[in-house]
């Protein structure tokens, strides 16, 4: 029988009891432990994993995407954030990340979703990330990438782009600033997860010289 972890701060976060657990026969533990909704990731290679992950009653909510590239000096048109900055970068962060697993899942409501990466790029500008770098258009900001040190190297934690300033190249100059402080820190290398349906998003960090590293399955199950 499988067990997990329940989740604090998501508990608290979305009202209902969450837990994290390790595989898909989990009934029992989820019930012991008064589980509402529990996440399962997957190795995308793992078919009787996801098989039994769908007899057991998950439903898939996300390919997640795992990419690398070497960290490279570079002149961009990004700075570290300032305070004043804030309110528009949660403002972008509501808009943004509609392609994640929340949002695909029909049982989180979609304004929660709003607040969860309005609170997440909060908490990053408040010392959660190591630096939140952001891109100007017009003299207000229009973008940002949160970077994070993690295991001797960078990790991208959260990015996005106002909508009114896509298309105008500040995503990769967002993700080549990212790598560019990553090798100025001394990290070899920056990691970014994002979504099998987020082909922008692939293709914008292949463009930076990101290369897939891994494919996971999310997957989530309810039981109230």
């Amino acid at each position: 029988m499988a067990e997990g972890e329940v989740l604090e701060w998501d508990s608290e976060f979305w009202g209902v009891r969450v837990a994290r657990v390790d595989g898909a026969d989990v009934d029992v533990w989820a019930a012991a432990n008064g589980v509402d909704v529990a996440y399962l990731l997957v190795d995308g290679a793992d078919a009787v994993a996801a098989q039994q992950a769908e007899e057991q009653g998950f439903r898939i909510t996300d390919v997640r995407i795992a990419l690398e590239a070497p960290s490279v000096p570079s002149e961009q048109p990004v700075r570290q954030h300032r305070e004043p900055d804030i309110d528009k970068l949660r403002s972008i962060a509501r808009k943004s990340h509609e392609a994640t697993r929340f949002y695909a899942d029909p049982r989180f409501p979609r304004d929660r979703c709003d607040a969860l990466y309005d609170t997440w790029i909060r908490r990053s500008c408040e010392g959660w990330a190591d630096v939140v770098l952001v891109a100007d258009r017009e003299g207000a900001p229009a973008g940002y990438v949160a970077v994070h040190r993690r295991d001797g190297g960078g990790s991208i934690g959260l990015i996005g782009v106002d909508e009114a300033a896509r298309g105008q190249g500040l995503g990769e100059a967002l993700v080549r600033g990212a790598l560019d402080w990553c090798a100025r820190e001394g990290l070899g290398s920056c990691s970014v997860v994002t979504q099998g349906r987020n082909v922008a998003g692939q293709r914008l960090f292949q463009r930076c010289g990101f290369r897939t590293s891994a494919v996971d399955l999310w997957f989530h199950k309810w039981w109230r």
